[in-house]
């Protein structure tokens, strides 16, 4: 009988605690890819847009461990190339913008520390995104926005980033 191995969870940290990500479904998966390309799409040659690569935060900050995985990431290419060696792989910073696609069975209450940590660790915006609502919430250190179906996104923390919010859930109403 052959064995069948299967990863272990993924798991983030927060000041020390671990916490796994939730398996994502069909809806996520959409949602997600649907972000990677527009980010993409507008951020052009400034930076990287990458999903699912762990950020750690925590180690300039001198902090208990704390590491991220967001769903999306962009990075400036100006800081990607102060990084070196294994900074590069696993940058120790926050992304610029930083992107959370929630899933039905999240923590908010971590999702609320999670985004507090982005903004206080090198992250200009981080988008939290709601795929069951059609509702992106953008975070900044000068506070929150919502913009729903049928509006425009744009934000003068990252002023490149222009899109249409229906876009990002197209796939989901076949």
């Amino acid at each position: 009988m052959a064995t069948i191995l299967q990863d272990r969870p993924e798991i983030e940290y927060l000041d020390g605690r671990p916490y796994p990500k939730v398996s994502p479904k069909m809806s996520h998966g959409l949602v997600q890819l649907a972000l990677a390309r527009v980010i993409a799409d507008c951020a052009g040659a400034r930076g990287f847009v990458v999903p699912e690569v762990r950020f750690d935060p925590g180690a300039a900050a001198g902090t208990k461990k704390t590491e991220f995985v967001p769903d999306v990431a962009y990075l400036s290419r100006e800081r990607r190339l102060e990084l070196t060696g294994e900074g590069r792989e696993k940058p120790p910073f926050s992304p610029e913008l930083a992107v959370e696609v929630r899933s039905p069975s999240d923590d908010l209450r971590y999702l609320a520390k999670k985004i507090a940590r982005y903004l206080a660790t090198g992250s200009v915006l981080v988008l939290d995104v709601d795929p069951k609502t059609r509702l992106i919430i953008a975070h900044a250190t000068d506070g929150v926005r919502e913009y729903a179906r049928g509006s425009h996104f744009e934000h003068p923390a990252l002023p490149w980033l222009q899109f249409d919010v229906d876009a990002i859930f197209a796939d989901l109403d076949p």
